[in-house]
């Protein structure tokens, strides 16, 4: 990770400097060496304090203070960041299947639209004109892009729309998932406290902090890579290999990711 001080919060900080280090198996592999053994230790430890919330709230037989759920919260928010943390740095195995990629969004979507819906935000998709057929490990593309959907949904400004897109290219995949602002009134009280009732509190579900670095990590392991879109707001492009045994499956070129741009509907109609 980078020694020299990240402004913003911590966990951005977390995930950009994984983010440098994912298309280097070196580098991964030292990740790994370094921090192995203190993800055991911690592992301990949270299976530590699993044990005693779990016996305090069967002493307690219901009578638990105020602040309860939100330890609870913080206590499954540091587990799942563990959990991606081991999938980042430890080797990762792939179940390539052939299968359409609009088959694997279109069956996640309806999860994520309503994550996205729970805060008022718009998800839709635009998908290709004809099917795009592929290979990947549709699990760990799941994993990947559930962990994006939770984490955006989450963060979003309020207003937000968000549009997925995938096309085949030269021999490759590519899905951009682009955020456009809209104008948007601050929330009332009673609105915030609408959207919230819907999922509980909006404390309770973990925040994927690394969602990215998770699914950079995930395409890296196809020969493809994460591409972070400059622009006002938030867009980044995924691209990988169509199939594995094409000449497009070596490791893609990085100059190349500085000269893609995420495609527009029209540009895709054309």
């Amino acid at each position: 990770m980078s020694p020299r001080p990240h402004e913003g919060p911590a966990e951005e900080g977390l995930s950009s400097s994984l983010l440098r280090i994912i298309h280097s198996p070196a580098r991964v592999d030292h990740l790994r060496t370094v921090l192995s053994g203190f993800s055991h230790r911690c592992r301990n430890s949270l299976n530590g304090i699993k044990m005693s919330l779990y016996l305090f709230r069967r002493e307690a037989r219901g009578a638990v203070p105020d602040c309860w759920n939100e330890l609870e919260s913080i206590y499954r928010q540091i587990e799942h960041l563990f959990d991606d943390l081991q999938i980042i740095y430890r080797p990762m195995t792939l179940t390539m299947v052939r299968s359409p990629l609009g088959e694997l969004v279109h069956h996640h979507f309806p999860r994520w639209r309503s994550c996205f819906e729970s805060r008022g935000l718009v998800l839709s998709l635009d998908p290709p004109e004809t099917e795009v057929p592929g290979e990947f490990d549709p699990a760990h593309f799941a994993l990947g892009l559930d962990a994006m959907a939770a984490w955006r949904a989450q963060t979003a400004a309020g207003g937000t729309l968000t549009r997925i897109a995938w096309r085949a290219c030269d021999g490759s995949i590519e899905l951009c998932w682009e955020e456009v602002t809209t104008p948007h009134l601050p929330e009332s009280p009673e609105e915030a406290e609408r959207w919230a009732s819907r999922d509980g509190s909006s404390s309770s579900r973990p925040v994927d902090i690394l969602a990215l670095p998770l699914l950079a990590r995930i395409l890296s392991a196809h020969g493809g890579y994460l591409q972070r879109i400059r622009g006002n707001t938030f867009a980044v492009l995924l691209r990988w290999p169509q199939f594995q045994g094409s000449s497009a499956a070596a490791m893609l070129d990085s100059d190349l990711a500085s000269r893609i741009t995420c495609p527009t509907a029209a540009q895709r109609g054309a």
